[in-house]
């Protein structure tokens, strides 16, 4: 199993100073969310750093150079997580594979994304489950407090209509 893309700058560096093959014991993520949303604390194994320099592959930004500053693969009770220094919705495959993931792979693979993800990964799933979680961008749309909504728009694919 692997998740994709926790933005940590203090984890990356703490894995790169560790070093591959390394244990660190830090708390991961939960330090750009929501009020409530806190660090993850655990012992993770540094299983591979990256400079981040990548270049994207699939169809929502294929053929783009990005740099999504140092990178790390980090895990815990056999979940991968890779850990970015700079925010990057999960919308390309290409860093998993910049830290020796492939995607395809992967029985259960976790992506931090509202509906991006669609494009280079929905070809790879043989299901796709949605989770509701706290942060700026919610995945259900009806949770927003829009007050002009013309009437019969549709908040979610094939969802019901407004009024």
């Amino acid at each position: 199993m692997a998740l994709g893309y926790l933005c940590d700058e203090r984890a990356v560096k703490a894995a790169h100073t560790a070093g591959k093959g390394a244990s660190i014991t830090i708390e991961l993520g939960g330090r750009n969310g929501p009020e409530g949303v806190i660090p993850y604390p655990g012992t993770f194994d540094v299983k591979e750093l990256g400079d981040g320099l990548i270049r994207t592959t699939g169809p929502v930004s294929g053929n783009r150079d990005i740099n999504l500053g140092p990178m790390a693969l980090l895990q815990i009770k056999g979940v991968q997580i890779a850990v970015t220094t700079k925010r990057m919705q999960a919308h390309d495959q290409a860093p998993f594979r910049h830290l020796g993931v492939e995607p395809k792979e992967q029985r259960i693979l976790a992506l931090k994304s509202t509906v991006h993800f669609r494009g280079d990964f929905q070809a790879i799933a043989e299901d796709i489950l949605v989770a509701i979680a706290p942060g700026g961008h919610l995945a259900d749309s009806s949770k927003y407090p829009y007050k002009r909504l013309r009437r019969g728009l549709r908040l979610m694919p094939l969802g019901p209509a407004s009024y």
